[in-house]
């Protein structure tokens, strides 16, 4: 039976990667830095709640032990309003960003190249150079380089962040403000030549993370993807130039969600060429009959054994131990675990919220049972619609969300046909952006509802955008997710 005394000294960790003082304990290395740093991968792609931010931060401490130098830098709090003035009117959408991004990759690239223990380069001695006259008071650097720079005479110029003593005639740089366009060619050559006249071999990776943090508060969003399109421009070309010249210990990462990285590849075609260097994060279970050999699973129970001395043998399993007669008045077919996942978007986010808000409604009764099971169901259910769901759907609908939700409560929860959603979405007066079909497949990209049939046993199947990637199929029945429809009527 549960021990409910162990279950209190659990801690399934927090649901965001990018806080969390005790990842380093419970974090589930798939060998991400082979992956991902010694292989030609630029973009690290994934849905929110699947692990990015935990990787960016494993990978920064995986470098010490490695003796390379991983550069984190957070996008959460960057003044992109700042960089949005910031377009360079040489060129055309969606490259009008690109002079900002790539002086600020350059600068730290120069700002961290000249912290190493190099001897006999010159041009380690100019890059030195450059940092300490320049750059050196910087605190936040990939933020100073947007806010120092101005838009004037139609170009951008750069007013220097460590202006440090008198101007010297030998100097490559001038002083007081530049034009950006100059000093990228400058930089670019600078920090190529050293690479490849040094003998410094350990990797030197600048990551870049939580890009999309706050995109839904930008008032032109089209902007918003302007700008981030022009920098995943600007990594690929600089990593495809380092690759070119055959330095392979320097790069560029960035982390992104994967609905942004869709709605990049609608808006231009040349994001094809980005796919070979893309590493997608997936927690798909393909068949429920895996579930007790998924990352999940494993994920949940290493976190269990980190937890105390007295849970290293511990597995989910063991210490929910509850008898399949009372599962079953709880209406679960499964395991409870495989009925967790279910009502996720199999995403570690959404499991590790449901266990937490489980524990805590089993810990305070002291006993688990069909009331327990439904009250945390329904505390979890709402936070995964009106909280998760709702941030990444909202930006898109704009003013079409409270109609969608008015338009799935009154789709319910059996099953349907595209007919009878597209007769329910007439029957709501008013206005939608998105054509019925459309709409619906956008609810299906973001887990919102699911295709259902039955194959030649009566059997139900279901397929997803999270369990199994498969296509919006119009010819199948569809419903919403359970976990989104007890979230929508709480």
């Amino acid at each position: 039976m549960m021990d409910i005394n162990i279950l209190e000294k659990i801690n399934f960790g927090e649901i965001d990667g990018y806080g969390d003082p005790n990842l380093e304990k419970y974090f589930l290395d798939n060998d991400y830095w082979n992956k991902i740093v010694e292989n030609d991968i630029f973009f690290v792609v994934g849905k929110k709640g699947t692990g990015k931010s935990s990787i960016y931060r494993m990978l920064e401490k995986e470098a010490i032990k490695r003796g390379s130098l991983v550069i984190n830098k957070d996008f959460g709090d960057f003044p992109f309003e700042k960089l949005l003035q910031l377009k360079d009117d040489n060129f055309a959408k969606p490259n009008q960003y690109q002079t900002i991004w790539k002086n600020l990759i350059l600068n730290l690239f120069i700002h961290n190249i000249a912290k190493l223990p190099i001897e006999n380069n010159e041009f380690f001695d100019q890059i030195v150079k450059y940092d300490n006259t320049y750059l050196k008071n910087a605190i936040d650097l990939h933020k100073e380089v947007v806010i120092k720079t101005i838009k004037k005479q139609g170009n951008l110029v750069f007013k220097n962040i460590g202006y440090a003593g008198e101007s010297s005639s030998n100097d490559t740089f001038g002083r007081g403000e530049e034009n950006i366009s100059q000093i990228n060619i400058a930089l670019s050559e600078l920090i190529l030549n050293f690479f490849i006249t040094s003998n410094y071999e350990n990797n030197i990776i600048i990551q870049f993370d939580r890009l999309d943090d706050n995109y839904n508060q930008y008032q032109d969003i089209e902007e918003y993807y302007q700008a981030i399109i022009s920098l995943f421009k600007t990594v690929y070309g600089f990593n495809q130039l380092l690759r070119s010249k055959s330095i392979k210990n320097a790069k560029v990462v960035l982390y992104i969600r994967s609905d942004i990285m869709k709605a990049m590849g609608n808006r231009d075609a040349e994001s094809a060429r980005w796919d070979d260097f893309r590493y997608d994060l997936s927690w798909n279970v393909n068949n429920m009959k895996d579930i007790n050999n998924s990352d999940l699973l494993k994920m949940i129970d290493k976190r269990i054994r980190t937890s105390s001395l007295d849970t290293t043998n511990l597995t989910f399993a063991k210490v929910f131990e509850i008898p399949t007669s009372e599962l079953k008045k709880c209406g679960i077919k499964y395991t409870l675990f495989g009925s967790l996942v279910l009502q996720t978007l199999f995403r570690p986010r959404d499991l590790i919220k449901f266990a937490k808000t489980l524990q805590m409604e089993v810990v305070r009764e002291k006993t688990f049972n069909d009331s327990i099971y439904k009250t945390a169901l329904k505390k979890y259910s709402n936070w995964l619609v009106n909280t998760e769901i709702a941030n990444e759907i909202n930006p898109v609908l704009g003013v079409d969300y409270k109609y969608v939700i008015e338009l799935l409560r009154l789709c319910g929860s059996r099953t349907l046909s595209v007919k009878v959603f597209t007769e329910r979405y007439l029957s709501i007066k008013h206005q939608f952006k998105f054509k019925p079909l459309e709409l619906l497949e956008f609810l299906y990209s973001v887990g919102i509802i699911e295709n259902i049939w039955k194959d030649k046993f009566g059997k139900y199947m279901h397929r997803s955008i999270f369990r199994n990637e498969g296509d919006f199929d119009r010819n199948l029945q569809l419903r919403i997710l359970p976990a989104v429809w007890t979230g929508l009527t709480v």
